[in-house]
């Protein structure tokens, strides 16, 4: 029994290895599984076609999806079994790259999956394919997402309207993002956060030097402080105001440490309860029962602060000279209270461990390469200054080094392995038909660590990213998307490098950053993360 158990686990987390993508995994329901084997179907022939178009000559000169490569397809199982020890692969659910290197050098740079009861699933390493697939999706891309959250936010009609930006997909997706984006993509919004979130780095290094060992080393869940200054800087700008994650004197019970707690709990239960079978889709499962109660303190938190912000616009002086925060502009272009409320969830849900475990590798590589790490010092105090400068927007213009060393971190260790679209029209890939309605994942992490397209791939040179510089890169600007790509691309994506060179910035000013322990690795869960404690010293510079 409880090997069939375990047998079941294995087969049902095989397809979310596949699409582990920007932020999340994702099942389809059986409608659009049978839309989406009719249309296999039928595209095996002419589909209809006229002949008439460059699209049909070369839909018509290509190989056939079946002839696409594949591990052995079995009754029942399909290509499920390629995941299981002994008769297959037998890696770990959190180590998914392992997986397509595996497969990319049995099948080659593109290969399809067939799980029972889904969409057909297409990888591909080629950067060409990304480009086509990215390149004609429509005003609605599908993304694949957090199935648990939909299933919450639909479940609450009373608070929400939609499954969000994170989540979400069609026009409910475009009527909040269309709202939102505009004061997250204008400069001078992202600006009015410099002084703050410079205030925060300045806090973390405080707490920094509070809690290291007489060593100077950080004690093994560093990463947890790591999640603290990441809360703190992004509640700053979804919740409007500080939250206190980096108090000294944090109390259990309040509500900086309950945010902490639902955020760590949220990602636990988001990653458990998409990673194996989908039991609770048909029962409650205790899990899912603490997904939703952390969820309903998301809400009504969130909800408090939006209500917050409405009472302080609503005694503002009409000729107040103070810019309004990316909150209030919510409101100014018209979002409802339901809307801006999930839109701040996913701004947190988001923006909590893609930030931490970026720049936590980012200080990895940076201690690994002390060169790099004292060019980039060098740079920093040349621009910004020593300890006690602030950090200017101007200054953070003329880091060039640091935004390389940061773009370069994301090539080696990018928030997830890849993006993923739902093709809504028949397309050819690597010269293999492929039908609307399949799931086409682009394997960016694996992409980014082939020699081919980016020589010595495995190690840190930030100077790739320098134009001019002798070991500039010109690799197909589709190799590397780490923030997604056009309408779906990452909303939040100024303010969280802003909180990366704020922090960086910081550090580098303060500390000499060592680390002394086996290499750190990815763990890829909803988003990557390190597979080893980030046991940093940080030694005052002289």
């Amino acid at each position: 029994m409880m090997a069939n158990i375990n047998l079941g686990r294995r087969l049902g987390v095989f397809y979310q290895q596949q699409i582990v993508i920007q932020t999340c995994v994702v099942r389809r329901c059986k409608a659009s599984v049978a839309s989406s084997q009719a249309v296999l179907k039928n595209n095996t022939t002419n589909n209809g076609r006229d002949n008439s178009t460059v699209e049909d000559v070369e839909w018509n000169n290509a190989k056939p999806f079946d002839e696409m490569p594949s591990i052995r397809v079995l009754p029942l199982l399909g290509t499920s079994w390629g995941l299981l020890p002994i008769v297959g692969a037998g890696i770990p659910v959190d180590r998914v790259l392992e997986l397509h290197q595996l497969r990319f050098k049995e099948l080659g740079y593109i290969w399809r999956d067939t799980i029972p009861g889904l969409p057909p699933l297409v990888s591909t390493a080629r950067p060409e394919d990304a480009e086509k697939v990215l390149r004609a999706e429509g005003k609605f891309p599908d993304r694949p997402g957090f199935e648990t959250l939909k299933a919450y936010r639909a479940e609450r009609i009373d608070q929400f309207t939609s499954a969000g930006i994170l989540a979400g997909n069609g026009e409910p997706w475009w009527n909040i993002r269309s709202k939102a984006q505009q004061p997250f993509l204008k400069t001078k919004n992202v600006n009015n956060y410099v002084p703050v979130l410079g205030q925060i780095a300045q806090e973390f290094i405080d707490r920094i030097r509070l809690i290291r060992q007489e060593n100077n080393e950080m004690n093994p869940d560093f990463v947890n402080e790591m999640y603290r200054w990441a809360l703190e800087s992004v509640g700053v700008v979804g919740f409007n105001t500080r939250l206190g994650c980096l108090d000294p004197n944090l109390a259990p019970d309040s509500e900086a440490q309950k945010m902490i707690s639902a955020t760590n709990l949220s990602f636990t239960a988001v990653n458990e309860l998409e990673y194996g079978l989908p039991v609770w889709k048909y029962i409650s499962t205790p899990k899912l029962r603490r997904l939703y109660e952390a969820q309903d303190f998301f809400t009504d938190t969130a909800l408090k602060y939006v209500k917050q912000t409405i009472e302080m616009m609503k005694h503002k002086p009409a000729d107040s000279e103070e810019d309004p925060s990316i909150l209030e502009e919510f409101f100014i272009r018209g979002m409802s209270v339901k809307d801006a409320t999930v839109m701040v969830i996913d701004m947190l849900m988001a923006g909590i461990d893609t930030t931490s475990h970026t720049t936590s590798f980012l200080l990895y590589f940076l201690a690994r390469n002390p060169e790099k790490q004292e060019k980039l010092r060098n740079e920093i105090l040349t621009v910004v200054g020593p300890k006690g400068k602030l950090v200017t927007p101007g200054a953070l213009n003329e880091l060039h080094y640091l935004k390389a060393c940061i773009k370069e971190s994301l090539r080696l260790r990018p928030a997830a392995v890849g993006n993923a679209r739902i093709i809504d029209k028949d397309l050819v890939l690597s010269g293999y038909r492929v039908p609307k309605g399949s799931l086409v994942v682009f394997l960016h992490q694996l992409m980014a660590l082939m020699d081919e397209y980016f020589p010595n791939a495995q190690a840190f040179v930030p100077e790739r990213w320098i134009k001019g510089d002798p070991l500039e890169s010109h690799h197909h600007k589709y190799v590397v998307l780490p923030f997604g790509f056009g309408t779906r691309m990452c909303i939040g994506r100024r303010l969280a490098e802003l909180e990366m060179w704020q922090l960086t910035t910081k550090i580098l000013q303060n500390f000499k950053v060592e680390y002394h322990y086996e290499d750190i690795g990815c763990l890829s869960r909803i988003v990557n993360a390190p597979d080893k404690p980030l046991r940093f010293r940080f030694i005052d510079l002289d």
